[in-house]
């Protein structure tokens, strides 16, 4: 896994033309088949998904993608529950600054959650992922594009390639997502939702293990729990311990149902 900021990014002829297509994609009625396509005619690629994040705490929303075969039906799954053990992670944190742009390059061995890398990278034989973090004074933009084998992984002037396109990408791709009409998004609870209902519902439970629990249902492991709460990893698993004796569960399941339903 390799991190770094875009930070000299040049406009070629083949980026530009890129852009041009997707542009003109935009309207039409297989335009994320389109723009997958327009992309590909930079170096070949055979996934991109586009998504935003305005809440750290929440999971992100997919504006634009263009997966194979029935992947398509399980990125609810990717946006609740992998996304929040997807190294991604160290991008967003990254991208901290206004204007800011962050590539990642990922590999199936940077995957650690094995279910997520079995259906999202094994089975389909992925070779390389690369994903573009953007800051935007309120969200964040992110793009994933990925090549499965047996291509090879991206080369350095192919990654510089899409770190270019994605600057003027991304910004465009989101002003169409907010611009086309589409359904009411159902409200996703947030970390202190949670834990308000947690506080309501059981009020035998400590403000820390309220805080574990929040944090357990939305999908956040130990480790990242630790540091967002600023404690050790021993002492979340304790809490929890503790929260699950006191509710009389034995699974993070049976946890999210007490306040998701």
């Amino acid at each position: 896994m390799r991190l770094s900021q875009v930070e000299h990014a040049p406009l070629t002829g083949a980026v530009m033309s890129a852009y041009r297509d997707v542009i003109g994609a935009f309207g039409s009625n297989h335009s994320q088949e389109l723009i997958g396509r327009a992309i590909s005619t930079i170096a070949p690629i055979d996934r991109f998904y586009v998504s935003e994040r305005a809440d750290p705490f929440k999971p992100p929303h997919l504006i634009a993608h263009c997966i194979e075969g029935g992947l398509a039906d399980r990125m609810g799954d990717y946006l609740q529950r992998y996304f929040r053990r997807d190294p991604i992670a160290c991008a967003i944190e990254a991208a901290s600054e206004d204007g800011a742009t962050v590539v990642l390059r990922v590999g199936p061995e940077d995957i650690h959650e094995a279910e997520y890398r079995r259906s999202f990278y094994d089975e389909a034989a992925v070779v390389e992922r690369l994903s573009f973090v953007q800051r935007l004074s309120d969200r964040w933009l992110i793009m994933n594009i990925a090549r499965r084998a047996p291509a090879p992984s991206f080369s350095d002037d192919e990654l510089a390639a899409f770190a270019s396109l994605s600057q003027l990408l991304l910004p465009v791709v989101a002003r169409q997502a907010e611009l086309d009409p589409a359904p009411p998004r159902p409200h996703i609870l947030g970390v202190e939702e949670i834990e308000e209902r947690f506080a309501t519902q059981f009020p035998e439970l400590s403000p820390r293990e309220r805080q574990v629990c929040a944090r357990t249902v939305v999908g956040m492991t130990s480790e990242a729990t630790a540091l967002c709460l600023n404690i050790g990893i021993g002492s979340v698993q304790t809490y929890r311990k503790r929260a699950f004796q006191r509710l009389e569960i034995c699974s993070a399941f049976q946890l999210a149902h007490l306040v998701m339903h």
